[in-house]
């Protein structure tokens, strides 16, 4: 498997995790999604996750999410994609 295959599944397991994580579809994660990733203490342990949605979002999607910035629980990513 190529490295872009490889990208574009991590890709693609990454927009699903948010996706279900924050309710919405893939298309949505895909679209409005500009940056996330871990909330870490001072100590380094991961917190939970933020997630940044873009100011242009449609004003319903904003409401739904509670405003642009939205902070999850711990998500687990798996980077490697073993078995794929």
């Amino acid at each position: 498997m190529s490295n872009d295959q490889m990208q574009t599944l991590w890709a693609e397991q990454r927009s699903g995790i948010l996706a279900e994580a924050l309710g919405i579809s893939r298309e949505e994660v895909e679209q409005w999604v500009i940056e996330d990733y871990p909330d870490a203490s001072d100590e380094g342990l991961v917190a939970g996750h933020v997630v940044e949605i873009s100011d242009e979002a449609p004003p319903a999607l904003v409401d739904k999410l509670g405003g642009t910035t939205v902070k999850l629980p711990a998500l687990s990513f798996k980077q490697g994609l073993e078995g794929a």
